[in-house]
């Protein structure tokens, strides 16, 4: 008999603690619903979610990736860029988010500021091929054929 009110008491503490979480930590459901939503190729509806974090600060980096990923996979490559550009500015320092935006650009058509921004990846680490062999198609894109043979060749190892 002395059961009974053990089990109803772990029952209430159980919903009471569900009910906290949903409450305290709604930012953290919501994260995991557009991640969910993003593995299962429902990028357009993780973006408003991702969007609405975002504004919020929540996991700002991870937040941001994930948006300009299901902007990217959705087809959206200006606010890919828009998402990936503000990555950018919130971690100066990681290469493979500028990579990541170059090729963006590249892809919209802006050779331009992808070059810029490959110039700017070897600034930082000399010597990386792909970073070398992206920023010599973004030359020769943009109609620089002489720049673009000299990293072409620099890549492959012969003099110019």
């Amino acid at each position: 008999m002395k059961i009974i009110p053990v089990i109803i008491s772990l029952i209430i503490l159980a919903l009471a603690t569900t009910a906290a979480y949903r409450y305290l930590k709604q930012d953290w459901l919501l994260y995991r619903k557009a991640a969910d939503l993003s593995l299962k190729g429902a990028w357009s509806q993780a973006i408003p979610i991702y969007d609405r974090l975002a504004k919020k600060g929540f996991r700002m980096t991870d937040t941001l990736r994930l948006l300009g990923e299901s902007y990217e996979k959705e087809g959206n490559l200006t606010m890919a860029i828009e998402a990936f550009g503000k990555l950018a500015a919130a971690s100066p320092g990681d290469a493979r988010t500028g990579f990541r935006l170059a090729g963006l650009y590249d892809r919209k058509g802006d050779h331009e500021h992808a070059a810029d921004i490959y110039s700017a990846l070897l600034a930082r680490e000399p010597g990386n091929r792909a970073i070398e062999i992206r920023l010599a198609r973004a030359l020769a894109a943009l109609g620089r054929y002489d720049e673009a043979i000299l990293w072409y060749k620099a890549i492959l190892g012969e003099k110019p």
